[in-house]
């Protein structure tokens, strides 16, 4: 089936906007807030003061249901180790002599998008997603798993990172989940 046959469903903030999970199929966006207030975002160094291969950062961001920003759904929370650092990122410490993707940056990630009952996403539970995410253009990772109301999930999760005006970005998240 393609991608346009496919009914998208925008959280809305409310349960109203969503199919129920009886459905083998789903799809739906979030957003993951990581600008200045939207959550934690730490690097722990591999000791050269560079943005180098096996440098890690954890995250734990606000999950939103639109990119109004004043719904939160829950948390998007993991970690992301840098395989190729190529393109100057928000750090300014780019490892200047690695031969690598100069349009980009890429990390190996592993997060979870936890769901909080009565938030207005009409979900409770977790999804798992892991891949190999960029820093800028759009992004293809598995999700793995999932828990309460997505127990047997997998699919794929679209993740784009979205610069905002007043800092930070926004990771606009389109999720198309399946079940057996």
């Amino acid at each position: 089936m393609s991608k346009a046959s496919l009914m998208v469903l925008m959280l809305a903030g409310t349960a109203q906007g969503f199919v129920g999970w009886h459905r083998r199929h789903i799809e739906f966006t979030t957003f993951a807030d990581g600008r200045p207030d939207g959550g934690i975002r730490q690097s722990a160094d591999v000791e050269d003061g560079l943005d180098s291969p096996g440098d890690i950062f954890v995250f734990d961001q606000k999950l939103l249901a639109d990119d109004s920003c004043k719904s939160v759904i829950g948390r998007n929370a993991g970690y992301c180790i840098r395989t190729d650092p190529g393109k100057p990122d928000w750090s300014g410490t780019d490892h200047p002599t690695l031969p690598d993707d100069p349009e980009n940056n890429w990390g190996q990630c592993t997060w979870t998008l936890t769901f909080y009952e009565g938030a207005g996403s009409g979900y409770e539970g977790t999804l798992q997603v892991s891949g190999r995410e960029s820093d800028a253009g759009v992004s293809a990772v598995s999700i793995v798993g999932g828990t309460g109301d997505f127990k047997g999930a997998w699919g794929e999760l679209l993740t784009n990172p979205e610069p905002q005006a007043a800092g930070g970005v926004l990771f606009r998240q389109v999720l198309e989940i399946r079940r057996n």
